[in-house]
Parts: structure tokens; sequence; C-alpha cells
């Protein structure tokens, strides 16, 4: 394995130009001290303009920008600066140029926006992310795409806010998995933590009265919100719509098809629930045994053709690229069998290895390769699906992307016109407010004026987040009304 010394004499760079490194390697070591790939930058003021040096000892790569001074505007000139001249050595010492260019964010689709606050045309805005961050033309012109898609969804009412409710149980515990969500087990938990969710609705209610807002879209998630019993759900969601009525929107993550039944069916119909997930990952059965999901891709068909014969018709559904064991013709045949079902929407996902998972543990501490599949053979994957998803009626409306992603792609979700999820758009996009209730939930304010977002975390640990639930809703009147401690 590769390891990497990187030096920078800004120190606060450090992290940044960390992110650039593994663009192109992966989630290497890398330290300040040793390495086999060198990697040194300088920065130096002189005056009207900065200049960024990196270097390898042999090559040299630099890089002028004029001087900006004061503010966000000056560390984040000079952020990108120091950023592109690492990425250029890299890329030319390399002889690679990842997808997405030299960009490390998690939301591409905010430069397009950025582009065209400034007055520039979506081609222009398209041609900079080309030109200044060195995107390739398929995901410059896939940003193009979700920004058409976007149009009149992406600016929520001023009075609006969305709610995000965390159900973190499930039947089992995906190998990828790293969200904040344990098993069921033996149901314990379940109940107690049902009131307790209960409870910081209750509470967090009188805050969004006050400020006058009203319920735009509502989102249960997890973990898998059908592991509970049905009268744990319909309670939370009963409880959810009373407190915060008339949503346009609503969705549940039924997600796994284990947990799917007509009882649980029957009651989201009944609470008008209009959006729902049933997410087979791949259809592929060794697969689903190799990852830790207790089920079979018939066990997804059947929970599937249940959900549309009880009168839901907006059916998503979530797909994995680059998922251990894998290759072409299994992904093939996902996405293939996907479209044959034609849900309304369909979430295409690049498998990101996070530190918390057990695949982690496995694949890197066991010895074994980090990257779960071939840079190549990830893009091809997700190339393959955009294409299908594409020419059969779906189109993309949002993306977001994570580190230890194969092959630094992205995750993309797709719809057919008139069924973009308002929830999705307003989360990925950091455009709408953000009310998060559960444990390892975030609650994301934001303030137009300022220009700037806030977040209020809940706790992670369940049993904690039962015993302190309350303490959740002084957190965020905190964050969202400037209230000390």
């Amino acid at each position: 394995m590769t390891r990497v010394q990187l030096t920078t004499n800004e120190n606060w760079l450090y992290p940044e130009l960390c992110d650039v490194v593994r663009l192109f390697l992966g989630d290497v070591p890398i330290s300040e001290t040793e390495g086999d790939l060198h990697v040194f930058h300088t920065h130096a003021d002189g005056g009207e303009c900065w200049e960024e040096t990196a270097s390898d000892g042999e090559k040299t790569v630099l890089r002028r920008v004029p001087a900006c001074r004061g503010g966000l505007a000056e560390k984040r000139t000079l952020k990108r600066a120091a950023k592109t001249a690492v990425f250029l050595l890299l890329r030319e010492k390399l002889q690679s140029s990842p997808p997405w260019g030299s960009l490390t964010g998690i939301r591409p689709t905010r430069l397009m926006y950025e582009a065209l606050e400034e007055g520039k045309t979506l081609a222009e805005a398209e041609e900079r992310m080309k030109n200044e961050f060195f995107v390739s033309p398929e995901k410059a012109r896939l940003l193009s795409e979700i920004i058409e898609m976007q149009r009149g969804l992406v600016f929520p009412p001023e009075d609006s806010f969305d709610l995000y409710i965390h159900i973190p149980f499930c039947v089992s515990r995906c190998s990828y998995c790293s969200f904040a969500s344990g098993e069921v087990g033996d149901g314990r938990l379940t109940e107690p933590y049902t009131q307790a969710l209960i409870r910081e609705m209750e509470q967090s209610a009188p805050l969004m009265r006050q400020l006058g807002l009203k319920l735009r879209a509502g989102y249960v998630g997890g973990g898998t919100p059908t592991a509970i019993s049905c009268d744990q759900l319909r309670r939370i969601l009963l409880s959810a719509q009373t407190l915060f009525p008339d949503a346009r929107e609503w969705t549940v993550e039924a997600g796994r098809p284990d947990t799917i039944t007509e009882e649980k069916l029957s009651m989201l119909k009944s609470l008008g629930i209009g959006r729902i997930s049933v997410n087979p990952q791949t259809f592929s059965d060794e697969t689903l045994k190799r990852i830790g999901r207790a089920h079979s891709a018939e066990d997804t068909v059947r929970a599937y053709e249940l959900a549309r014969r009880m009168g839901f018709h907006h059916i998503n559904m979530d797909l994995i690229a680059a998922l251990p064991g894998e290759g072409m013709q299994e992904f093939e045949d996902t996405v293939n069998k996907v479209i044959a079902l034609a849900p309304e929407s369909v979430t295409v996902h690049s498998l990101a290895i996070k530190r918390a998972s057990r695949i982690h543990e496995q694949l890197t501490v066991a010895g074994d390769s980090h990257n779960q599949a071939d840079a190549l053979d990830a893009d091809r994957m997700i190339s393959f699906a955009r294409e299908r998803l594409s020419e059969s009626g779906w189109k993309p409306y949002y993306l977001y992307r994570q580190k230890y992603m194969a092959g630094n792609l992205e995750n993309v979700g797709y719809a057919r016109p008139g069924y973009a999820c308002l929830y999705n758009i307003g989360n990925m996009e950091e455009i709408a407010r953000v009310l998060a209730v559960g444990a390892g939930s975030i609650t994301k304010w934001v303030f137009d004026r300022e220009r700037r977002i806030e977040r209020a975390p809940n706790l992670r640990n369940i049993e904690e987040y039962i015993r302190r639930a309350d303490d959740m809703v002084a957190r965020k009147r905190r964050i969202i009304l400037g209230e000390k401690e």
C-alpha cells in the first residue's frame, strides 16, 4: 500500500490537502514525516498575488492567484488555490484525473448555483466546472441535468421547514453500515424509544409555532422504520402529523423487504403516506448474504408487488454500485430488473466504506484491500445506471458525495418527471430548514440572510438518547433562537 508524506507551511490546510491526495489514492496512510510518495506544499504571499507551490521533489506546479483579503473569501480562495496546485501535481505524476476533478466537497451542485447567481448561463456554469475544477464533461453535464430537474423545487417557502424522524433499528446490520442504528434484538428498546421520540416532537412543536413555520415535507428514515412494530410506527407518524399538520409530502423508508408486511403497508396508506422505499440494494442473493441482509431478491419483488397492489403510487428503490464481490454483470442485472419493475424513483449509491462499518474491519484491519472495487469498474457501473435509467425515462434530480466512495464517485437520485422528492432536494442542497428528531439525527437550520447553517446533533447512543430526549430540544432552541445554556 502506498504511503504518502505530505507537508505544508499552512497547517490549517493539511486536512484539505489530505482530501486531495485521497481523490487519487483512496484511504492511504498520510503523514508529515515519511512516505513512498512525497507531496510538499508551500504558500507564499506576494502582496498582490499568492503563489501556491506543490512539488514531489522532481516535478513542481506553481499556481498564482490574485490575493483576496478578509473574511471567509480569503480562506476560501487560498484553500482552492492550494488544493488545485496539489491536484495538478498528482494528476501529472500519477497520469490520472478523477471524474470530479479537484472537488472534495459533497455538494458539487452548490458551485453551479453560485455561478448562476453571478449571472452565468447554465452552459457557462457547466464550462466553469470543467475549466476551473477539472470536472469531467460527463459529470459536468450531470450537474446541469440536476439543476434543470430542480427548477421550481429548489426554493422552499420562507415560512416552511422539513421534518426528519430517525428510527435507528434494523433486523440485522449490513456490513457497510456506519449509521447511528442498532439491531432490534429482543425489542426491549423500541417502546421506550418510541415514547422518547414522541416526547421530543411534542416539545419541538411549540418552537415551530413560535416561529410561524409550517411543515412542508416529512421524512422517516433509519435504520429501517418498519423494523419496529406496526403500532409503534403508527403512533410516531400519527403524533408527527397531529403536531405538524398539512405537509405536502410524506416519505417512509420501508426499506428492507423482510420488514414489509400487509399490516404495515395498510397502516401507512391509512395515514396518507404517499412515498415509500423498497430497497433491494442488489438482486444477487449471494451478495445479499455477503453484506448481511436477511432477505432474498425474490422477497424484494414480493414486497414491491404487494405495495403496488395496495395502491402506493410513488415507490423508491435504492441500489448500490461496487458492492463486495460484484462485477458489471451482477450490477447490470440489478439495474435492468429495477427498470422492469418501474418504480417512480431510483437512488443509485456508490458504496462508501466508512471506518465505523464492519466491512472496513474485514477489508482493512484484516489486511485486505480497502477499495472494494476497481475505480474504473465502479465508474462503469455508475455510467451504465445513468445511461439505462435516462433512456428509460428517469432523470437525475439530486446528488451528493461522501468520503471513501468507490472510484471517488457519487450518489444520485433519479425520478420520473413529477416525482422528485422535496425532502431530498431540500436536505441535500441544504436549502431547507430541517428539524430532526431521534437518536443520531442532526437538525440543520438555514439562516438565509446570513447565508449560514447551524447544526444541532442529537446523541447517537440509543439508550442515552432515551434518557435525555428533553435535552435534545434545548439544543435546538439554542441554535435556532440563540438561547444560552
